[in-house]
């Protein structure tokens, strides 16, 4: 893999993070902003998804609300 290529990564997983714990934060006090969330990233079925290793946008936004979630479960049962 090319250097610029694991920056790349590297820095799309520090933007998911932080968007993570942003919109988790709003979440605390705003709980319909994940519902908002899930209703524009629900489950959906979408052309080339039996491909393999096919993920379309809304299946990782599906993912990315679903890690919310569990975080905010996480820190509510501490």
């Amino acid at each position: 893999m090319e250097a610029q290529e694991t920056e790349l990564e590297r820095r799309v997983l520090a933007h998911a993070r932080i968007l993570q714990a942003l919109i988790r934060h709003l979440a605390e006090d705003s709980p319909e902003v994940l519902s908002r969330l899930k209703k524009a990233f629900g489950p959906c079925h979408t052309l080339g998804e039996y491909e393999h290793n096919y993920s379309s946008t809304e299946q990782y936004g599906e993912m990315f609300v679903r890690a919310i979630e569990q975080d905010i479960a996480r820190a509510q049962t501490r």
